[in-house]
């Protein structure tokens, strides 16, 4: 089987096409905002650490990807810098290989997440992958998937996916906007 990250990027071309504003809520090591540069027209991503801010602008560079507008700050302050759009993820938890201390926050995400949906066009989507594998990843994989519970289904559809023969895995939150 696929990879949860891969899974998440067949979810994200069901609704894109080569015209789509996509935002990368997590910038992270760059994989999701290079796989959102090469099927979107534009490209917004976030990141709070300058090591993956740096990571993500090398592997762009690599691929000569110039559609794709990079911040190093919160993805919380995306009202300030999206105005539409109709694809986005999160690839929450912590940075790969980088300071495990340091790790996304359900609360945070949870309100960017409602000024993301206010800004999200209809027929969008966004990918949420989870890691409950650690505390602070538990904590915000049960927050976050709470928030996503209570959606109202007359403009909202929502749906988890997860591997149910492993414990705590990481899994995916998919919320479409009608």
């Amino acid at each position: 089987m696929k990879k949860i990250t891969d899974i998440a990027h067949d979810f994200l071309m069901e609704a894109m096409n080569e015209k789509s504003i996509a935002v990368d809520f997590t910038a992270g090591q760059g994989y999701d905002t290079l796989f959102l540069a090469n099927h979107a027209q534009k490209v917004i991503a976030y990141d709070i650490q300058l090591e993956a801010v740096t990571q993500t602008k090398a592997l762009l560079e690599e691929h000569h990807c110039q559609n794709v507008v990079l911040l190093h700050k919160s993805h919380e302050r995306v009202n300030e810098d999206v105005e539409c759009f109709d694809i986005g993820i999160f690839n929450l938890g912590y940075l790969p290989h980088g300071n495990e201390n340091i790790t996304t926050d359900g609360d945070t995400v949870i309100r960017t997440l409602k000024k993301a949906l206010n800004l999200l066009a209809g027929k969008g989507r966004i990918v949420l992958v989870l890691y409950p594998g650690f505390e602070a990843g538990k904590k915000e994989s049960e927050q976050v998937e709470a928030f996503c519970a209570q959606l109202p289904s007359k403009q909202y559809d929502t749906a988890k996916l997860i591997m149910t023969n492993r414990k705590n895995c990481p899994y995916m939150m998919i919320i479409d906007k009608h």
